[in-house]
């Protein structure tokens, strides 16, 4: 159980991967993918314990061996749709000793596997710091979303067609959500099932650590870039 007022750390982490098939459990520099968000986690010191949920049993077993908290999710918070929001919100009641609306719940995709446990701290730094609702770490989209295009028949059309020709320098800076780290008060999550809200902090990501394991490629990549931090060291 977690004390009261101290943030909950909660890695979602499903069985099911259509993309890339048991990508949760793939080995990355000789270690499970769940390993190494878990060990950020446990590395910030911030958490009394590493909360992992998961409907498959090996990636439990896996998370108990790598000290984590192992959490048997119900096939309902499975599914394909179930939001990474709806899973924190619904674990809540498990690990929690009674009902404090303002704790934070901290939640990290294992598929971000170059996240620190020093950017873990500055992100809840960040949160208490400004007292959002809620916080999402982001990074800069590569091209503005004005420039999007759909395709009907072979024929294209800018979604946006008022704004398509406008020059870049005058466009706003946009963002994503990166999925490195997630925060909401644990009031905010019940309510709204979502961490994102009108008071929803931006936390800029560190780029070297927003390498997201979503396509086997991607895996390669990371192993890449492993290798090369290795021989730099």
């Amino acid at each position: 159980m977690s004390r009261s007022g101290k943030p909950i750390c909660i890695i979602p982490a499903r069985g099911g991967s259509k993309r890339f098939p048991r990508k949760n459990v793939a080995l990355l520099g000789g270690k499970p993918l769940i390993a190494w968000t878990i060990d950020a986690a446990k590395g910030s010191g911030l958490f009394d314990q590493v909360h992992l949920t998961s409907d498959d049993a090996e990636i439990l077993k896996l998370a108990e061996q790598h000290g984590a908290a192992a959490h048997n999710r119900e096939a309902r918070l499975a599914d394909d749709r179930t939001s990474v929001a709806e899973v924190c919100a619904a674990i809540c009641n498990e690990i929690t000793d009674g009902h404090d609306a303002n704790q934070p719940i901290v939640a990290l995709l294992p598929t971000s596997p170059f996240r620190s446990d020093e950017t873990v701290c500055k992100a809840y730094e960040h949160f208490v710091d400004r007292e959002g609702d809620s916080l999402q770490s982001v990074s800069a989209l590569q091209h503005p979303p004005e420039w999007a295009m759909t395709v009907s028949d072979g024929m294209l059309q800018p979604c946006n067609a008022a704004a398509y020709n406008t020059p870049r320098n005058e466009l706003p800076q946009s963002v994503r959500g990166d999925g490195l780290i997630m925060i909401a008060r644990r009031g905010f999550l019940e309510t709204h099932r979502s961490f994102l809200g009108p008071h929803t902090l931006a936390f800029p990501s560190p780029p070297g650590e927003t390498v997201d394991i979503d396509m086997p490629q991607d895996l390669l990549w990371a192993e890449f870039l492993l290798s090369r931090q290795e021989s730099l060291s």
